[in-house]
């Protein structure tokens, strides 16, 4: 009675397999190899690591055309342009912005994955992401910008936006928030390696590129993104609505992520005032 059609894999999944999903996928294929599933169409799995691929392809053909030659990281990887100072604080600005506030995400998401596994590998993920305000904090300090000033301060609307977005999409869909973070992890080390190697060309403070190398040196290993292949690894099944879902909230998200990078083009390069200050409002 229970597997009468009108409930879905997931459903299925989380009354009787919360903790080991693919037994219920185990289940349901070896109903299929017996001809036992009244189903007018074959039961096809879609599994997570599947999806993820995909996205993988398509948030790559996204980028190559909108971030990779935007307003900020065409300039930033040229070696032939000049390049304000305040974009490169800028930069260091926002990204503070950005990762003091990811416990508005972090924290939700933790608590969302019925799959034991899953969140076991939440919770490594974020272990790896710990402390990385702390560095953006300690290349803000290396030049004047002190914890007092940054409690003054507010991020642009395009920071606010992407924090934004994160913090609903870790209370509401788990899967896309960490579908974006995939997109993050796959270029931090890319974006962070040329955004050092501007800061050197330019010969910035040692105390401001120090903590950012580490950043870097942190990313290299690519650990936070194979963490993330592994969680979609044991999502046994994404049905294809969660799919064009998935895709459509990848689509605005790279849009935000553009906008982001020329937002901080846009305001830095026109200002000497590194800092918008809640008390000058």
């Amino acid at each position: 009675v229970m597997m009468d059609g009108t409930r879905s894999i997931e459903e299925l999944q989380e009354l009787f397999a919360p903790d080991n999903p693919e037994v219920i996928q185990s289940i349901l294929k070896g109903l299929e190899d017996q001809a036992l599933l009244d189903d007018a169409t074959p039961f096809k799995v879609h599994s997570g690591i599947d999806t993820l691929l995909e996205l993988e392809d398509f948030t790559n053909d996204l980028l190559q055309t909108t971030v990779e030659g935007n307003l900020f990281w065409k300039p930033i990887t040229s070696s032939e342009s000049e390049l304000p100072i305040t974009v490169l604080y800028g930069f260091g600005i926002e990204h503070y912005h950005l990762s003091c506030h990811r416990w508005n995400w972090d924290f939700p998401v933790l608590g969302c994955q019925n799959y034991r596994k899953v969140q076991q590998l939440i919770n490594q993920l974020y272990s790896q992401e710990y402390g990385q305000d702390q560095l953006w904090l300690k290349a803000l300090n290396g030049i004047g910008i002190s914890d007092q000033d940054l409690n003054d301060a507010i991020a642009l609307p395009e920071t606010v936006a992407i924090g934004n977005a994160l913090a609903y999409w870790a209370n509401s869909e788990p899967l896309v928030l960490l579908s974006t973070l995939g997109v993050l992890k796959r270029q931090a080390y890319h974006h962070l390696s040329s955004y050092l190697a501007a800061c050197e060309r330019v010969n910035l403070e040692s105390g401001f590129i120090d903590p950012i190398r580490e950043l870097v040196n942190r990313n290299i290993t690519g650990e936070s993104e194979n963490l993330i292949h592994r969680i979609f690894q044991d999502i046994g099944h994404v049905d294809q609505q969660t799919q064009q879902r998935l895709g459509d909230q990848i689509y605005l998200f790279i849009e935000m992520y553009n906008n982001f990078y020329r937002a901080i083009w846009n305001y830095y390069s026109s200002t000497s005032d590194l800092l918008r200050r809640v008390s000058a409002l």
